[in-house]
């Protein structure tokens, strides 16, 4: 597969991108499932100020920051390997070469 180009998205673009269910996996993993590094543990209180990405997998890509101690933290959500979503991306990418 060729290597995609890694996509900057806003909040209203992911909305766009995922179904229901999808965006409650999205808030879930991102109240939940953000590990930092200095505070050893979970983000208990979430991640703030962060930036969406669609990486070349069309994985979605979250860099913030831990709500608690302001640790930079990343976490990779793997929403590409749902075809639906896949697909939708791809279109989106489509999309912006028009």
């Amino acid at each position: 597969m060729k290597k995609l180009k890694e996509i900057k998205l806003s909040r209203f673009q992911l909305n766009v991108l995922l179904n229901k269910e999808e965006k409650e996996g999205f808030g879930y993993l991102l109240k939940h499932g953000v590990y930092c590094t200095r505070c050893n543990a979970i983000c208990t209180k979430g991640v703030v100020n962060y930036t969406i990405r669609l990486n070349w997998l069309n994985d979605i890509v979250v860099e913030g920051e831990c709500a608690v101690c302001g640790q930079k933290v990343t976490r990779v959500m793997e929403f590409g390997e749902s075809k639906t979503f896949f697909d939708k991306a791809m279109d989106y990418r489509e999309a912006l070469q028009n």
